[in-house]
């Protein structure tokens, strides 16, 4: 509770003087679909070859109109990676305040299933920079493979169409119904489990070398993107879920070339039988006692609970679903459309729930968040971008088990780091795990990590931190932009008076 009342005072500390949400403003109804016409319209532009550039460039004169001025700029910029002419697509917004100053580099990195454009209600924490005694360059990347970057493939043999089956699991469970057994919504306690060790160790065979080859593909991207923009380091590279994995398997490699590591909500966290890193020892005497803590192996996630629907539609047919899209025509355009548009709209509910418009809204800019022209924007763009193909599609499933966790913990990789780091400040940087309040990312995996980096660290200060941002799910900047924006910039200002 303490750290939404530092996020709440913040808020009103830095209201835009002088605004005030007029009084015609009233918040849009909820649409029930899109009509046909509307339909088709979104499904035959998406054909033409600059349509998501198209979006991408409205959402940023939608959501910066009144943004824009000598001392912030935006950019859009394709920066080669390569001698084969692969390149990120980035949109860069620019805080010019001191001419003598380097400029300050904050970089976001989007989740899966979106693009650089998903972060649009988040342009607007520009301006609580513009006042600051630093220059900023805030960089929205489309991630490798996604969005209007490059789309290049992973070159190993191992790495098909066909997503490999995580080992079986036998479970044993006397109360199979039994709700009571169900922990934190999705865990379900059960009297123990078996698993076939020469199937493991098959397992693990295959996975690591693939997995490895996956995590150079995404860190290698970032990377090379960083020395082809002259950034020096990235003081602030913040990830989302799929995005956030990556910026931690970045930060893990190439320390010395970021200042802090923010995640929000990230993926596949927590440890679970079906890791990579499990120890063979911990196969040998079975039936398996299982355990509820999310930094136990013998942690099984969501497996109790998953129907075998579930599963084959996770390995069958959702690494292709964004293919099959276009080829429903405008009934695939509505289909998406009833998923994606509620979460979108979900920001007007947020609002209200934190005190209205009038408490809430600080800016003219604001006052198209949740609107159904802001959200039917968004969404035209998601829907290109999802349907433009990308190989990310069959990697993500290489990754991740149907539980969504994945098959390298971020638990080995950030304990592993920060164990060999020790309390070297040069190597020792600060890592903030945000999640939403409503998330269904398992926080409590977070919280356990972020105990046991600190517990390595021998200095008083502690380098990993925890937040909730207030009435947020899993896409918190979305549905809570206001209080995401200003948590960021509370990160960044906090560093900045220390320094």
């Amino acid at each position: 509770m303490n750290r939404f009342r530092i996020v709440r005072n913040v808020f009103l500390q830095r209201r835009c003087l002088g605004f005030k949400v007029p009084g015609s403003y009233e918040q849009d109804k909820k649409l029930k679909t899109l009509s046909f016409k509307e339909c088709f319209s979104i499904w035959i532009k998406s054909f033409k070859k600059d349509r998501l550039q198209t979006l991408q460039d409205r959402l940023t004169n939608l959501m910066l109109s009144n943004c824009l001025n000598e001392n912030v700029v935006s950019k859009n910029l394709k920066t080669k990676l390569d001698e084969k002419g692969n390149y990120i697509n980035e949109l860069v917004l620019e805080v010019n305040n001191h001419s003598e100053k380097p400029h300050k580099e904050v970089v976001f990195i989007h989740g899966y299933g979106a693009a650089l454009g998903c972060f649009a209600r988040n342009y607007g924490m520009i301006r609580n920079l513009v006042k600051s005694n630093n220059n900023y360059r805030i960089h929205f990347l489309d991630n490798i493979s996604f969005g209007l970057s490059s789309n290049p493939g992973i070159k190993n043999i191992n790495i098909g169409t066909k997503i490999p089956r995580c080992p079986e699991i036998k479970i044993n469970d006397s109360n199979p119904h039994s709700k009571e057994s169900i922990n934190d919504r999705y865990y379900k306690k059960v009297d123990s489990f078996e698993v076939n060790k020469d199937e493991y160790v098959n397992y693990q065979n295959f996975f690591v070398p693939v997995l490895k080859d996956i995590e150079s593909y995404y860190i290698n991207a970032i990377e090379n993107w960083r020395k082809s923009s002259g950034i020096e380091k990235i003081d602030y590279l913040i990830g989302h879920s799929y995005g956030a994995y990556w910026s931690a398997s970045y930060a893990c490699k190439y320390n010395r070339n970021i200042g802090e590591l923010i995640l929000f909500s990230p993926v596949g966290v927590e440890r679970h039988i079906h890791a990579v890193t499990t120890p063979l020892k911990l196969l040998e005497d079975q039936p398996i006692e299982p355990s509820l803590d999310p930094s136990s192996y013998k942690f099984l996630t969501r497996i109790p609970i998953l129907s075998k629907k579930h599963v084959n539609l996770w390995y069958l047919f959702l690494p292709y679903l964004a293919r099959i899209l276009p080829y429903l025509g405008p009934w695939g355009v509505k289909t998406y459309f009833q998923v994606r548009y509620p979460r979108l709209f979900k920001v007007n509910k947020v609002t209200n729930n934190l005190g209205g418009p009038s408490k809430i809204f600080e800016h003219p800019d604001d006052l198209v968040i949740g609107k159904n022209s802001e959200c039917k924007l968004i969404f035209d763009y998601l829907y290109n971008a999802i349907t433009n193909k990308t190989n990310s599609d069959i990697y993500i499933k290489y990754l991740l088990t149907p539980s969504t966790v994945s098959k390298y913990p971020l638990y080995d990789k950030l304990t592993d780091y920060f164990r060999r780091a020790g309390s070297d400040p040069e190597n020792v940087f600060p890592v903030h795990f945000i999640y939403g309040q409503y998330d269904f990312m398992y926080s409590k995996a977070g919280k356990k990590l972020i105990s046991e980096i600190n517990s390595m660290v021998s200095s008083d200060a502690k380098p990993a931190k925890y937040y909730e941002v207030r009435e947020g799910g899993h896409n918190f900047y979305l549905d809570n932009p206001f209080d995401t924006n200003k948590l960021v910039i509370d990160i960044v200002e906090n560093t900045e008076k220390q320094n």
